[in-house]
């Protein structure tokens, strides 16, 4: 294949403009072979089409090691072909050795962001500026391009909650993949949402906690105020009145209280102390 933009031989007095500067911009696959080595030659085919068809995204450098012996000295190449990447004016990641097509693509994802991936970056960046009906946009032109993609919608379902619609962020976590929902951080965030939901209705604090001490089987003013501890991040304080209703009542609202602690686990995960307390103070009750 030709020389083209995205694939070219680079020299050592070349390198550190069109690897190092250049990588600050766009991830720079480096090749270093030679002329003798067989797995070198099968290599840099698949590896200039590779960048090819990823039109940009990538380049790719060719160091020729017997005329760059100087080069390869300085990166520490023992054995040919290798293939470093440098993103950010540094080298990231390598490998050695002819690898499949499918193994290639693989390796360069992991460090190469697609377009839908800029796409969120950016609009975390404007977010984090304030820009949040901007950050909206760009996040909506990347779900228009990419609908399935359940980075996106989290994305989304995370600035709608945050800027009050708790309703439909929930709608959004309600539909995405079971694969997707299954993960720690979909679960911790669902469970947040859903005690967010819960604590924006219902009578304020105060009247609930005098519920309570009126009649300490109110099961309902305890939920509420489960809910509202909870946001505020009194999780201590929401993990007890959870226990409390699966202490007293467990047909409560489907075992309410049970369901309450296992949404607060999610938040804090299997390793706080607090998971494990209150997971053996509800198997105690269990069995």
């Amino acid at each position: 294949m030709s020389e083209s933009a995205h694939v070219f031989a680079v020299t050592t007095q070349e390198f550190h403009d069109h690897v190092i500067e250049a990588s600050r911009e766009t991830p720079v696959l480096v090749d270093f072979w030679a002329e003798w080595c067989g797995p070198c030659q099968q290599l840099m085919p698949l590896l200039s089409q590779i960048v090819e068809d990823m039109d940009g995204q990538v380049k790719l450098a060719k160091v020729d090691t017997e005329a760059e012996q100087e080069l390869a000295q300085q990166f520490g190449v023992r054995s040919l072909p290798t293939v470093m990447l440098f993103v950010d004016g540094r080298p990231v990641d390598q490998f050695q050795g002819a690898l499949t097509e499918g193994q290639i693509r693989e390796f360069i994802g992991h460090h190469v962001l697609s377009e839908i991936d800029k796409l969120r970056r950016e609009a975390q960046q404007v977010r984090a500026a304030g820009a949040t009906e901007q950050a909206m946009d760009m996040l909506r032109q990347a779900n228009q391009q990419e609908p399935g993609n359940a980075e996106v919608l989290l994305d989304i379902a995370d600035l709608i909650a945050e800027q009050g619609d708790l309703d439909q962020a929930w709608q959004i976590l309600e539909s995405l993949p079971a694969d997707t929902a299954m993960r720690d951080d979909v679960k911790e965030f669902k469970a947040r949402i859903g005690m967010a939901r819960a604590a924006q209705s219902g009578p304020p604090e105060d009247e609930l906690r005098a519920r309570i001490e009126s009649d300490p089987k109110d099961c309902e003013a305890r939920e509420g105020l489960a809910a509202k501890l909870a946001i505020r991040n009194d999780i201590e304080g929401a993990l007890e009145q959870n226990y409390q209703i699966m202490l007293r009542d467990r047909s409560y609202n489907e075992d309410a209280g049970r369901r309450g602690l296992i949404d607060l686990f999610e938040m804090l995960g299997d390793g706080h102390p607090l998971t494990r307390q209150y997971r053996r103070k509800m198997f105690g009750l269990l069995h």
